[in-house]
């Protein structure tokens, strides 16, 4: 039996995915200290890119991350991700920037990304996702107050320069469901003083597992959980578990908790039919992360189809709609 072209296009990236995974697989796992979002259900290209195009619109979202407030040089994240089909084609492009800033350590990121979607049957889909990274890091010791003003261990800068990465991701979804697998940063970079060689900062690699269902209560009311587990070898995981309660896909109000170290509360609202707010306000509940008060995160998210024509492939149904209907048939995981 011929394959069609969709199918070829698919395998092809398919065989690109299994092969990154398996060079990861084959090394060391270690830890790492990445972003993970308290809104990861919104924001999860950065961390898989078979993510982009999911939405099924021109995506945007805007992030800031205060963490540890009243804490004097507390981390800070900001981070905007922009992702799209590519019109009347199955494949989408997508891009992120990140900035973080944690005390003398400054690391800024730019993130590319490629995914092919295939449909499975009338209401399922799955996405395969590659990604190529450029980060820039900068260790300054420099401006630290130190207690021996001549202290060599803070008489120099960390290496300052780029380093390249790759990453890679696969998103099944539908109208009640998603799950997703993915390795954004598959090399392990390392930072070393350069007189010496010694490293003093490593990116580490790490493998992120999501799922999410939804169950309607009511007409207008439905309830969303979601499970995000971030996994490590010979070090500690991270694993969020959250739960939201939405109202006619225009409000939503929930609660995460990610397991013996943070709690958080969760609030978003539809401001229009292409704009919405998000807002998140977590604490910590292990002692030894008692930082300072608590982490604030605001997020502005924009889904347009002003920029892009609708691809009937696309939809999570084939069936003939009239142009009224049309509008109200559901298009993505957006309102998921």
């Amino acid at each position: 039996m011929l394959l069609s072209n969709n199918s070829i296009s698919f395998l092809r990236m398919l065989s690109i995915v299994l092969l990154l995974c398996h060079g990861v697989a084959l090394d060391n796992v270690f830890a790492q200290s990445d972003f993970i979002s308290s809104q990861y259900m919104n924001s999860q290209l950065t961390i898989n890119p078979a993510y982009a195009g999911v939405r099924n619109a021109f995506s945007v979202q805007a992030l800031s991350r205060q963490q540890w407030m009243g804490l004097k040089d507390a981390p800070t994240t900001y981070a905007v991700n922009v992702h799209s089909p590519l019109n009347k084609r199955m494949a989408s492009l997508g891009a992120s920037v990140l900035s973080y800033q944690n005390g003398p350590i400054q690391q800024n990121e730019f993130t590319a990304m490629y995914s092919y979607l295939l449909r499975l049957n009338h209401h399922l889909f799955v996405s395969m996702g590659v990604s190529a990274q450029i980060n820039h890091y900068n260790v300054g010791l420099n401006a630290l107050e130190v207690i021996e003003d001549n202290d060599p261990s803070f008489s120099q800068d960390f290496e300052n320069g780029f380093k390249p990465n790759f990453g890679a991701g696969v998103f099944l979804f539908s109208p009640r469901f998603f799950v997703g697998f993915s390795m954004p940063q598959i090399l392990s970079n390392k930072l070393s003083i350069e007189e010496t060689g010694s490293v003093v900062l490593e990116q580490f690699r790490s493998a992120y597992f999501t799922f999410g269902y939804a169950f309607d209560l009511g007409k207008n009311v439905s309830l969303k959980p979601s499970f995000l587990a971030r996994l490590r070898q010979n070090t500690s995981n991270a694993i969020d578990v959250n739960l939201q309660l939405m109202y006619k896909n225009m409000f939503w109000v929930g609660a995460s908790y990610r397991f013996n170290q943070t709690f958080a509360s969760l609030l978003n609202v539809q401001v229009s039919k292409t704009m919405a707010i998000c807002y998140s306000y977590d604490f910590s509940i292990a002692k030894e992360l008692r930082f300072g008060g608590g982490s604030h995160e605001v997020s502005l998210m924009i889904d347009s189809n002003s920029f892009i024509k609708r691809n009937r492939d696309r939809r999570f149904n084939r069936k003939k709609v009239t142009k009224s209907d049309e509008e109200k048939g559901v298009q993505s995981i957006r309102y998921f």
